[in-house]
């Protein structure tokens, strides 16, 4: 989750935010609204469905009491008393005398029949199998029928009213039990049947919806009365059945039918009944229902007009800052560029100002730095020239210092020779010297390797003149390589140095070795001669002399040469200090001066075919 709000943009983070803080107070002020309601409305439910229980119970209780007064005068009738004294078989009893009970007792029945149209049938049952039966000709004496009544009615003679399905019609039997003369047992039983219509007749004044029904049930949850045929004798549920047997009155929720339904009852104190009237849950909600309707399409537009607003809100702050960081993309790559200001005076408007006021400071420090800058590099040029031209004169009074130290040995050497003998060895020395002069005064810092070669046989000749002793030089190049260019007098010296210092005595011959290798990108002119070799000091002094950085130069022994740190000393200043002179020496056998260059053609040298 974190990860997906960091890849937000800030148009979508703001939206988030703006729809969180619009809709979870919504939702939260439309629960509680809608829960209080609920409760509201369950509670004025639950007084409305008591007030009508109420009210029925008052309606049951009087119907019961009412057919509890009409019935008393046949309760405490004589003559129904010696009827039901009247023994079974007494052949004793004179017929008129049962006839003149039958009279009488027919007589009150009528009457009563009259006063209660809703009678469908009226009867007396005695223990002596007597019968009296009003409005069913076809009656009968029926003993599961009359065992029945007896177990179910009072032996207090109290009215119970007992529901039964006579052929898909649901009838409420009015039953007490009446007692004879003779004890103070009851031996009969007084029966009225209605249709149970009758019954629902006292209830029409209440309004419990198209789905809504009142039942009776006794004090152990079984439903004696039901306006549908099919629940009679059934018994209310678990939770039911421990509701209204702990209370006397109350409410609940409980399945029936299948749906979830809404209870009220209350217990008649006159008949033990529970009077339940139930309305289904989803009747009962249904003004909630249209109340949450009603909320929710009124939440929707609300949202959507706070959309509106908040998307436009948004892009009202989002967009001048899109802007900003559009015109800062188009900074970084070194166009300077402002942004168009806002007619307001808000924090956006003041950012975009400040913005503006930067870039105008920032390009105007930018050109003076590039001015400054321009003035530094055309010092740093003109500093540069100037070192180069001190590097050149340098290089010439380093060259200068060579030449007339050689001659001047030279001409003395020539000098002797002419005195002592007069003979023409000193005209070759004289030509070789001309050769060299015309070669060393050449207005040129570069040549090629050949004519460095050339003026080193020149020299030699010079040389063996002069110690009378042969010097073997072997040339060990690559054809190809005699035009690689070289330092001009970078060779001589080199030799000149290995003869005057790494000449032995004992050594009947002397042997310079010129050899030739590439090795990378440089070019290694290595100066080989048979010597008697540098001790390892020695060595180390002269290696590090010549890699130590020229101001910081420690002063080294005369004995070296001056030839030697020239030669490194000029190719340095020209190709830079990675090259210039390498050493490598072994005592008593010879010494090896290395000239490092780079080696021009080494890059085309690669890029030509196999």
């Amino acid at each position: 989750m974190k990860k997906r709000l960091e890849s937000m943009n800030l148009f979508q983070r703001l939206l988030l935010y703006f729809a969180l803080v619009m809709i979870l107070p919504l939702i939260i002020v439309a629960s509680i609204i809608y829960m209080q309601s609920s409760n509201l409305l369950e509670k004025q439910t639950e007084d409305y469905l008591g007030q009508v229980v109420t009210n029925v119970n008052f309606q049951t209780d009087r119907f019961v009491k009412n057919y509890e007064l009409v019935t008393l005068p046949i309760v405490s009738n004589p003559n129904v008393k010696h009827f039901l004294d009247l023994e079974e078989n007494n052949v004793y009893v004179k017929e008129h005398i049962r006839y003149q009970y039958y009279e009488n007792i027919w007589t009150m029945m009528d009457n009563i029949v009259i006063q209660k149209p809703e009678i469908n049938r009226m009867y007396i049952l005695g223990d002596n199998k007597r019968q009296i039966w009003l409005r069913d000709k076809g009656g009968s004496f029926s003993e599961e029928n009359y065992n029945n009544l007896k177990k179910i009615t009072p032996e207090s003679g109290k009215i119970i009213i007992h529901p039964s399905d006579q052929n898909g019609r649901i009838t409420l039997t009015i039953a007490r039990k009446i007692r004879g003369m003779k004890s103070f047992f009851p031996n009969g039983i007084l029966g009225i049947e209605i249709n149970a219509s009758e019954l629902g007749e006292l209830w029409k004044e209440a309004n419990l919806g198209n789905e809504g029904f009142f039942m009776i049930a006794d004090p152990n949850g079984k439903v004696i009365y039901h306006p549908e045929a099919k629940f009679i004798g059934k018994t209310l549920n678990q939770v039911g059945k421990e509701e209204i047997s702990k209370l006397k009155q109350g409410t609940f929720f409980d399945k029936w039918n299948n749906e979830s339904t809404f209870f009220h009852f209350l217990t008649s104190e006159y008949t033990g009944w529970k009077l339940i009237a139930a309305v289904p849950k989803s009747q009962l909600f249904a003004p909630i229902s249209g109340v949450r309707l009603t909320a929710i399409i009124s939440a929707v537009m609300v949202i959507i007009i706070a959309f509106v607003l908040s998307v436009n809100s948004i892009r009202q702050v989002v967009k001048p800052i899109q802007l900003l960081e559009r015109t800062m993309k188009t900074v970084e790559k070194g166009e300077w560029k402002k942004v168009p200001t806002l007619p307001r005076n808000d924090e956006i408007s003041s950012l975009l100002r400040s913005y503006n006021r930067m870039v105008d400071r920032l390009s105007t420090l930018v050109d003076q730095v590039y001015k400054a800058e321009l003035s530094n590099q055309q010092v740093k040029i003109e500093l540069q020239e100037r070192e180069l031209e001190k590097q050149k004169v340098e290089i010439q009074a380093l060259q200068s210092q060579i030449n007339p130290h050689f001659l001047y040995n030279t001409l003395e050497t020539m000098n002797g020779y002419g005195i002592i003998n007069g003979i023409e060895e000193i005209s070759k020395m004289a030509g070789a010297l001309a050769g060299m002069f015309r070669y060393s005064v050449r207005n040129l810092e570069m040549v090629t390797l050949a004519d460095e070669i050339e003026h080193v046989k020149g020299y030699l000749v010079i040389h063996e003149l002069r110690i009378r002793k042969p010097i073997n030089l072997i040339l060990d190049i690559d054809p190809l390589l005699f035009d690689a260019p070289m330092v001009k007098l970078s060779l001589q010296p080199l030799v000149e140095n290995a003869i005057q210092h790494g000449y032995r005595k004992a050594v009947n011959e002397i042997i310079i070795t010129i050899r030739t290798k590439i090795i990378g990108s440089c070019l290694h002119v290595c100066v080989i001669d048979n010597g008697r070799g540098i001790q390892n000091d020695r060595l180390n002094e002269i290696r590090e002399f010549i890699k130590a950085d020229r101001k910081n130069k420690p002063e080294l022994r005369s004995d070296l040469g001056i030839g030697v740190t020239n030669v490194n000393r000029r190719i340095q200043l020209l190709f830079g200090n990675q090259y210039g002179l390498d050493l490598s020496s072994r005592v008593n056998e010879g010494t090896t001066v290395s000239i490092i260059l780079p080696y021009q053609n080494a890059q085309s040298d690669k890029n030509q075919p196999a």
